[in-house]
């Protein structure tokens, strides 16, 4: 596959296929690049935000990694199609650096390392990560112990998140990834409990949440304002107020509380 194709299976901006066809990183200069996302991708992040451009190299550089990842693909006899949908990721980060920045380009490296190391594939609405539980999960009635296998979710803005359509993924999932796979984790703002309070029970949010089994509700950070709003703001005053869920989520926050980050899990 030659880039042009991968913007076009992405469905890159037209701006930023633009910006893309540079060239500027040579095939010496890749491979260096390259060594030092795969050694230790946290110092290469730190390297990056030195460079001149940033976001616009960074585009290029990780279509280049999409296009390495795309020959293990193939190799591991992977469908095209679950290429193309988890590496449309590129396209919504590219999207968001641009609502951020004022750039097409990238700026969530460590996020989209993960589907280029073959950590993270979208299948359908819902993107899964295979990974060991780190610690017991206890719910009322079942526990899940530490080092079970599970499929962690997650869920990729940009589309409604209607419940045929997760159900699908699921079954996509179980099905890519087989049976040894049954349970599925969640660390989420979407499976705050406090949620229900703003939402109505139909909701199609409150209906994802309701598949799982929420079994702890942290407050480290407020992840919902920053995923209803697109930013978190000191004056809470300043949320825009355009859709249901950003008008009750407003006036949850002033009143001075915190939707929360749930952690849950469900077996299939």
């Amino acid at each position: 596959m030659k880039t042009e194709e991968l913007m076009e299976r992405i469905r890159l901006p037209k701006e930023a296929r633009e910006l893309a066809r540079t060239d500027r990183i040579g095939g010496e200069e890749y491979e260096v690049w390259k060594g030092k996302f795969y050694h230790d991708i946290r110092q290469f992040i730190e390297e990056w935000e030195e460079i001149d451009g940033r976001y616009i190299w960074a585009l290029e550089f990780y279509l280049k990694l999409a296009l390495d990842t795309y020959e293990e693909y193939q190799k591991r006899g992977y469908a095209d199609w679950v290429f193309d949908q988890t590496f449309y990721d590129i396209t919504i980060w590219c999207r968001e650096c641009y609502r951020k920045h004022g750039v097409y380009g990238l700026d969530e490296l460590w996020w989209l390392g993960q589907s280029v190391k073959l950590k993270l594939f979208r299948l359908g609405r819902l993107q899964f990560e295979p990974v060991l539980v780190e610690q017991d999960m206890r719910g009322e009635e079942q526990t899940i112990p530490a080092g079970t296998k599970a499929l962690n979710v997650h869920i990729p803005e940009g589309e409604p998140l209607k419940m045929e359509m997760c159900q699908e993924s699921f079954c996509l999932a179980k099905d890519f990834f087989g049976e040894e796979y049954q349970v599925y984790v969640c660390d989420s703002w979407l499976l705050s409990p406090h949620l229900k309070e703003v939402l109505p029970e139909n909701s199609n949010i409150v209906r994802f949440q309701n598949l799982f089994e929420v079994t702890k509700v942290g407050h480290e950070y407020p992840q919902a304002e920053q995923r209803i709003f697109g930013e978190v703001l000191s004056d809470k005053q300043q949320y825009p107020e355009d859709t249901t869920l950003r008008r009750r989520a407003k006036e949850y926050v002033l009143s001075g509380r915190d939707l929360g980050i749930g952690v849950g899990f469900f077996i299939q």
